[in-house]
């Protein structure tokens, strides 16, 4: 039997696009309000300032340009290990689940109030 959530999906797949989208901003946020994401955010910081020395002092580029490869560096680094790290830590998966359960409860709670079935409504 096909959930609720499912329905929804299919019938609507620009939602399901805007809160995929919202279910992984809400993940990073959480994880970067959490000990380990907060921690890693100083780890950032510090891989960017050694990678400006790097480029600098032993690539011999220029500083202002040391600068601005080092902010990129922080931002590849941050792109990467934040979706490696959330990947592991399973708050996507968390997060993933009770959304799925708070769609399934709404759409249980409209068909009961409306007694209209939700295939009904999707229509």
């Amino acid at each position: 039997m096909e959930s609720i959530k499912e329905k929804f999906d299919k019938q609507f797949p620009e939602a399901k696009m805007l809160r995929e989208m919202e279910l992984r901003r809400t993940t990073r946020e959480l994880f970067n309000k959490s000990t380990v994401g907060r921690a890693t955010s100083v780890i950032y910081l510090v891989v960017a300032l050694i990678s400006i020395f790097v480029y600098w002092k032993f690539f011999e580029i220029n500083i202002f340009l040391s600068i601005i490869l080092g902010i990129i560096t922080w931002f590849v680094a941050t792109y990467i290990f934040d979706k490696i790290l959330i990947k592991i830590s399973g708050v996507e998966k968390i997060v993933r689940k009770i959304n799925d359960e708070e769609i399934e409860a709404v759409g249980k709670d409209l068909e009961k109030k409306t007694d209209i079935s939700i295939d009904k409504l999707l229509k």
